[in-house]
């Protein structure tokens, strides 16, 4: 029987080695991280939703890639040894290449070198990326079961305070009736594309004038109201790797004729050379504020969506899986990740 103090508590002891609960990175505390998230989420003070893991960014490895509360950018890399140079650099290389707010390194321990080096780039980077540093660790009591401790060994420069101002100004922010007006119309479109359609969801809407849904491999599907007032269905290809966007891209942009024939729909194909996604749309002018003109691009919409969606999906899905994995094949490993 556990021994137990005056009030009836026990005592709590950290296991010193990861190990004896997780055998590898890559196979093991990945993807429980990945399982567990919230955990993560609540030591940083955040919220924190798993986009993918093991994320080829350039010939490095990255374990998990996620989203924060706002949809920015968060990336997440592991190791179960000490902190070294290697990890360091590829911390950077997937902010970088993944375009990250914030940046969270988790290790069992950090050689002062490295805090400090993290120290130094929360002091000299600019607010929009902060760098964590994170130790991981197993704590038990008595012959109770072990649990996982996560302790903050840097962080950025008040980020607390920080963190609870972005939340204050984001619920405090009102939403502009032009905006209202754009979430409603997508919500309308979006039910009654599903009513039909089961496989197209329906999100909560949101402050922006854009909105995503049924996520696959090769990226999302997104409707927006653009800056010149067009009214704009899309599938944006974006599997965070821009040799297999483009790739992906140019497969379905050979056959563009093809899919217009398929879809009845006339279809933009842009490459969009300078950023990493690309993106198959289809536009229609639409006036928000007349109320025959709103409905008339409603149901455009609808019907495009539809007839877009049942074209191009599946083709769109199974062509990404099948680079994903012929990429993730020939792609050297790193170090960390055997």
């Amino acid at each position: 029987m556990d021994e137990l103090d005056s009030k009836n508590l026990g005592r709590l002891r950290r296991i010193a080695d990861a190990r004896s609960v997780w055998t590898s990175e890559s196979g093991d505390f990945t993807p429980w991280l990945a399982e567990n998230i919230d955990v993560l989420a609540d030591t940083l003070g955040m919220s924190l939703t798993v986009v993918a893991t093991e994320v080829w960014v350039g010939d490095f490895r990255l374990d998990i890639h996620a989203k924060d509360g706002n949809d920015r950018s968060v990336v997440i890399e592991n190791q179960l040894e000490r902190t070294d140079h290697g990890h360091l650099g590829q911390c950077l290389v997937y902010a970088s290449g993944l375009d990250a707010s914030t940046v969270v390194w988790i290790a069992p321990k950090f050689r002062e070198e490295f805090r400090s080096a993290l120290d130094w780039l929360n002091e000299h980077t600019n607010s929009d990326v902060g760098f964590f540093g994170v130790e991981v660790g197993i704590v038990q009591i008595g012959s109770g079961p072990p649990a996982p401790v996560f302790d903050i060994v840097s962080r950025p420069n008040d980020w607390q305070k920080t963190v609870k101002t972005a939340g204050n100004a984001a619920e405090a922010r009102p939403v502009t009736p032009k905006n209202a007006a754009r979430q409603a119309l997508f919500t309308e479109i979006l039910t009654a594309a599903n009513t039909r359609r089961r496989a197209i969801s329906v999100p909560t809407p949101q402050r922006a004038n854009w909105i995503s849904f049924a996520k696959g491999p090769f990226g999302y599907w997104c409707l927006s109201v653009i800056s010149d007032g067009r009214l704009r269905v899309e599938a944006y290809i974006d599997t965070y790797d821009k040799t297999i966007n483009k790739a992906l891209f140019d497969e379905l942009a050979a056959g563009a004729a093809g899919w217009e024939a398929k879809t009845g729909v006339e279809l933009s194909f842009e490459r969009l050379d300078d950023k990493i996604a690309s993106r198959i749309a289809a536009y229609k002018p639409v006036d928000l504020d007349d109320p025959a003109g709103r409905e008339a691009g409603r149901r455009w919409a609808v019907d495009t969506l539809i007839a877009m969606h049942e074209a191009l999906n599946m083709p769109l899905c199974a062509s990404a899986r099948a680079r994903l994995e012929e990429f993730a094949d020939s792609a050297p490993l790193t170090a960390a990740h055997i």
